[in-house]
């Protein structure tokens, strides 16, 4: 065997060595977004991160990485005391896809998950506008209560 045959078999097992630790870190990392379209201050905690603090009008983007949870809590004003909206919501993150589980698995071969629409999701869209996105708003939200000291007309 003259060494150029011999490089080259070295090289190519090098290479394939080289290959298999990157193939099994495979990861499903997707960044997907909670967009708050509503009047309320949003909460939004995953399992992989701090809770971020989400204004009206805004969004926020959330890695997801491996199956888990996020919740998603809404309130009046400065968050703290008890949220107008509180839903945790499931998500898949593999291989390529990601997205939020909703629903039951009665039928998922055929019609697909949520099709009878066991679990609700509203005031909360999920998937929309891409998989794994989730939004509040404007639509049929739960009224704050207002101070009466607002309301007043007395100076």
């Amino acid at each position: 065997m003259t060494k150029r045959v011999a490089r080259a078999w070295a090289g190519l097992v090098l290479g394939i060595a080289g290959t298999v630790p990157a193939a099994s870190d495979a990861s499903a990392d997707c960044l997907r977004r909670v967009y708050n379209r509503s009047n309320f201050v949003l909460v939004v905690r995953n399992e992989a991160g701090p809770p971020v603090t989400l204004p009206p009008g805004r969004s926020v983007p959330v890695r997801l990485s491996r199956p888990g949870q996020i919740d998603v809590s809404a309130y009046c004003g400065i968050p703290g005391g008890e949220p107008v909206l509180h839903r945790t919501f499931d998500y898949e993150a593999v291989l390529d896809r990601c997205f939020v589980r909703f629903g039951d698995d009665l039928f998922v071969p055929q019609l697909g998950r949520g099709f009878f629409g066991t679990q609700e999701t509203a005031p909360f869209t999920v998937n929309n506008p891409r998989q794994g996105d989730i939004v509040l708003g404007p639509a049929a939200q739960p009224a704050c209560a207002v101070p009466s000291a607002v309301l007043s007309r007395r100076g």
